[in-house]
């Protein structure tokens, strides 16, 4: 296989010319995909239309037998036919209500589930993207695209399939059932129409920019809150809590003013609405009066066919009232839709090839050939990089920050793919291979421990979940972490609050460790590992490290240059190249840059050397 990529994508972190390109996020494409995923819900949607048809049917039959009411019973005086017509009509209501909570209850449901899937898939994929894209996101705007835009999906199956149809089919029914009465009086009852549809589509095409402004302003809040939230102790240390209040004050305002201004123009245009209707509703009133009062035979309306006709007038404009309401609603889950393709087109710039084969049980040779690095800025980080690491070696990485060092051990681990060259484990391109069965024979030790809010035990389970009691002790006791787990308050089942902060620095970092020495990896990469705790706690730490380097390939970077003095090689990295490299012993015979940063921190050269 070859041995390297060619300069084409030099400085590119990887990414090719060809990669895909963000698709227009239209509203037929949302629809499309809408409608697509929804079918895979047929039995729900299934039930959810046939009593949706049902009670519409039952709806729009009501008024006929109101109107034989009026003209066979009251006007005729004749009460033979009541029974009958008191029996259907409460039929038809009590089918009506039935068929319409059966409807309501599966279109909820339906909803929901729907919610569920959108949701696991847009978390899947975000699982899937690389380091790259997280550190160009606010993490709390992912949230609120994950929480409250895909909440907002539960509309579109409810009021985007549900009521649209629904409303479609009253307003179509009642339109026929009206020229059926009398053609005339439905010529006069749809007359507002037009303007009706007008002022519908002018209020859609103003609305929607508003209800887009509403979505980002909630994101904005959302990751303002989680960043003031997870620098709570900064903000308490510098007594800046009035300006941070004043800052969620600004974005929280910003998101009230663009809903006063959907509230305005919602409040304002639907009473112009209704006041169309009803213009129409009284010229139908009077028009249908003055036939009933002055026609003739031919002319002249019964009593029944005027209730039933006003009854089919609100049966007609008042689901196209509410389907302008849907439009409404509509447009607010389309614009929470936009955010989650946004989400969802983002291509990760880290694939699996095609084929990609799992990486067998290694013995830990790395191999760095001719490596380029550079990220999306143009910026060169990383310039011909190439070492060698045989199985159970120490590399240190040393250099000052910005050098290119933990770009280098992210390399390693596939976190970013290089511009040029490549990166062989056991002689394997480690492109070739599944990011998945790549890292799980790579532990990872930070310099800022991440640990979860919950106990010590599953914490270090995150590693292997299914280890046995005795490897997860095991683990404690080689990270020198048993001794003060036992003494918690609940040992192991102890909940060590968010990120750890019921912890030490040195205790957070033994768990870290604990859990390295569980997912038991041929290669380890130690990144800073002991900078942010006391003197004291690194001496147990580093003890604590030196076990699990044992029989590992492990690369070191480390400010302090005494952890390293017994590394197998050290490479010293200044603006993306190698400048020096060679055992502790071998760099300090030489008058370089590594003995001048030995002599800087310690000002004991001679001693050291």
């Amino acid at each position: 296989m070859p041995r390297g990529f060619g300069m084409g994508r030099m400085m590119r972190g990887g990414q090719d010319e060809g990669a895909p390109r963000a698709l227009k996020v239209s509203d037929r494409r949302m629809l499309r995909w809408f409608y697509q995923n929804l079918g895979a819900y047929w039995p729900r949607l299934l039930l959810g239309v046939t009593a949706m048809l049902g009670a519409t049917a039952a709806g729009l039959a009501i008024p006929l037998v109101l109107k034989d009411i009026f003209d066979k019973v009251i006007l005729a005086r004749d009460t033979a036919p009541l029974p009958g017509l008191t029996l259907r009509f409460l039929g038809l209501t009590l089918a009506a209500l039935g068929l319409g909570a059966v409807r309501t209850t599966a279109m909820h449901l339906l909803g929901q589930h729907f919610v569920l899937k959108v949701r696991m898939d847009c978390y899947r994929h975000l699982m899937t993207l690389g380091l790259d894209f997280f550190a160009d996101q606010r993490s709390g705007d992912l949230m609120s695209r994950i929480s409250n835009d895909v909440g907002a999906v539960e509309d579109l199956v409810v009021h985007a399939s549900d009521d649209v149809i629904s409303n479609v089919l009253h307003v179509a029914g009642s339109a026929v059932l009206l020229f059926v009465l009398d053609w005339r009086m439905a010529l006069v009852a749809l007359a507002p129409l037009p303007l009706f549809v007008g002022m519908l589509w002018g209020f859609t095409r103003y609305i929607r920019p508003v209800f887009n402004r509403i979505r980002k302003e909630l994101g904005e809040i959302n990751a303002r809150l989680q960043e003031r939230l997870g620098g709570i102790h900064v903000i308490k240390a510098f007594a800046r809590e009035e300006a941070e209040s004043a800052s969620i004050e600004a974005s929280s305002r910003a998101y009230y003013e663009a809903n006063c201004k959907s509230i305005w123009m919602w409040s304002t245009f639907f009473p112009l609405l209704s006041l169309v209707t009803t213009t129409g509703l009284v010229v139908l009133v009077w028009y249908g009066a003055r036939r009933a009062a002055t026609g003739t035979a031919l002319t002249a309306m019964s009593t029944g066919t005027i209730i039933a006709f006003l009854r089919y007038m609100q049966d007609f404009y008042r689901p196209v009232g509410a389907l302008a309401r849907v439009q409404n609603v509509i447009n607010r889950s389309l614009a929470a839709v936009a955010r989650i393709f946004e989400l969802l087109d983002t291509q990760p710039t880290v694939r699996d090839a095609p084929g990609a084969a799992e990486l067998p049980a290694i013995r830990g040779r790395v191999e760095i050939a001719g490596v380029a690095f550079g990220y999306a800025t143009g910026e060169a980080v990383l310039r011909d990089i190439s070492v060698t690491a045989e199985p159970g070696e120490v590399v240190a990485l040393v250099g000052n920050s910005g050098a290119g060092k933990t770009t280098l051990v992210n390399l390693i681990a596939r976190f970013h793919d290089p511009a040029a060259g490549a990166i062989y484990i056991d002689g394997i391109d480690i492109r070739q291979v599944t990011q998945r069965s790549l890292r799980r024979q790579i532990g990872t030790v930070l310099q800022e421990t991440f640990l979860f809010n919950t106990t010590v035990r599953e914490n270090i389970l995150y590693a292997r979940p299914d280890a046995s009691e005795e490897a997860l002790i095991a683990a404690a006791r080689g990270a020198h972490a048993h001794a003060f787990i036992e003494k918690l308050p609940d040992g192991y089942e102890t909940v060590i609050g968010e990120r750890g902060v019921r912890l030490s620095g040195g205790e957070r970092q033994r768990i870290a460790i604990a859990r390295a020495f569980l997912a038991d990896p041929r290669i380890l990469i130690l990144d800073e590992a002991t900078s942010m705790v006391d003197t004291e706690a690194e001496l147990v730490i580093q003890q604590a490290l030196r076990e699990l380097m044992q029989g590992r390939t492990t690369f070191i970077i480390a400010h302090r240059l005494s952890t390293i003095r017994q590394a197998s090689q050290i490479l010293v990295i200044e603006d993306g190249r190698i400048i020096e490299r060679g055992s502790h012993d071998q760099l300090m015979r030489r008058d370089g840059r590594y003995r001048a940063m030995i002599s800087r921190q310690f000002q004991q050269v001679p001693e050291l050397s």
